[in-house]
């Protein structure tokens, strides 16, 4: 890594301009990629079970209302990831970005009938219903779009790699904190 500071004979410091590229780049890497990684992960958990994690209390009835809203932020994320990502993709990758895009405007114009409504005769409540076939077809759809991306952006240089000096939790947690 770069020194962020050059030390001058009268004790100041001046930055050094690479390094303020590389702190910017750095920063964007983190907040408009790996944050939506991470989200795109999370989506995708609460997408299949309706809750984040198993401690989680989720009323039985709110379950469908969250794996629908998940697969739609799913589809949001891969969208606004693409679009992050988008202008540092090599030539050669373009073609594959472009069928990935393809395949998230499929989905999203057969998204409407992963669920459906039912009114209760008796307490006149409304339930949402999934589609479950349906709607996996989607995730899955989704899912190997996100598995996919993976590649092209990697290529670009942008996505981490794991090494030893390289702490991913802390990474997270500062991101998830705002930082």
């Amino acid at each position: 890594m770069i020194n962020p500071s050059i030390g001058k004979a009268d004790g100041s410091k001046v930055v050094s301009q690479e390094s303020e590229m590389w702190n910017i780049a750095d920063g964007f890497t983190k907040i408009k990629i790996l944050r939506l990684l991470i989200e795109l992960d999370i989506h995708e958990t609460i997408a299949l079970f309706g809750r984040k994690d198993m401690e989680e209390f989720v009323p039985e009835e709110s379950i469908p209302h969250k794996r629908v809203e998940a697969i739609h932020r799913m589809m949001f994320c891969l969208r606004q990831l693409i679009g992050n990502c988008k202008f540092s993709i090599d030539k050669k990758d373009k073609y594959a970005i472009n069928n990935l895009i393809g395949r998230i405007d499929n989905v999203e114009s057969v998204i409407n009938g992963i669920s459906y409504e039912i009114t209760n005769d008796v307490t006149k409540e409304k339930l949402l219903r999934i589609n479950e076939s349906h709607f996996r077809k989607c995730f899955d759809i989704l899912k190997d779009v996100k598995d996919e991306l993976n590649i092209p952006i990697n290529r670009a240089g942008l996505i981490f790699r794991m090494s030893e000096g390289v702490d991913l939790d802390a990474i997270m947690n500062s991101i998830i904190e705002g930082g």
